[in-house]
């Protein structure tokens, strides 16, 4: 059974992730600021902060959890190394390899929110903003389901290594159900 404290975690640790996520997308803009890869991570960034502003002004108030306090809250272990992961991305990835794992990461997390959404939807007196923020990452936006393959392309013809594109993706499966993991034991 889904408690309201289980989706206080949730809130928590996405609202931490998003953080990391933010400056992330924002340094790999800075990075690559050619339109290809540029536009690519510009969209990411847009996704995110329309999340957030779904968190602070839905979802949040919804679980009765204070903005301001969520911004000084520990993260939990799997949050942390989450947040760790993407900052490492950000810094030393390739595009094409940056690219693929925002891909790898939208696909999970919607695949995941799709299935969550449906069962809150069916939950008696389940808020109905908690309802619509998780239900707004069912589908995987089609910018980052297909441009994707144009930032590869972007990375392959600027000399990224091929064994550089696939390198941080493979560990976004782990790092996420980690992530889970955390925000569904409650100690």
């Amino acid at each position: 059974m889904i408690e309201k404290e289980h989706l206080r975690s949730f809130a928590l640790a996405e609202f931490q992730s998003q953080e990391a996520e933010f400056t992330a997308y924002g340094l790999l803009v800075s990075r690559f600021p050619h339109e290809v890869p540029g536009g690519f991570f510009s969209f990411v960034t847009g996704e995110l902060m329309k999340a957030r502003q779904r968190m602070v002004t839905g979802l949040a108030p919804a679980l009765g959890m204070s903005v301001d306090r969520m911004r000084s809250e520990p993260r939990l272990e799997a949050v942390r190394r989450f947040t760790e992961f993407i900052s490492w991305v950000a810094l030393h990835a390739g595009a094409g390899e940056a690219a693929l794992l925002a891909r790898t990461d939208f696909t999970l997390w919607c695949n995941s929110c799709a299935v969550l959404a449906d069962v809150l939807a069916e939950t008696e007196q389940m808020p109905q903003a908690v309802v619509a923020y998780v239900d707004a990452y069912r589908d995987n936006p089609p910018e980052v389901a297909d441009g994707v393959l144009e930032v590869i392309e972007y990375g392959r013809k600027h000399h990224e290594p091929d064994d550089w594109v696939t390198r941080s993706a493979v560990r976004m499966e782990p790092a996420l159900r980690d992530w889970w993991r955390a925000v569904a034991v409650l100690d």
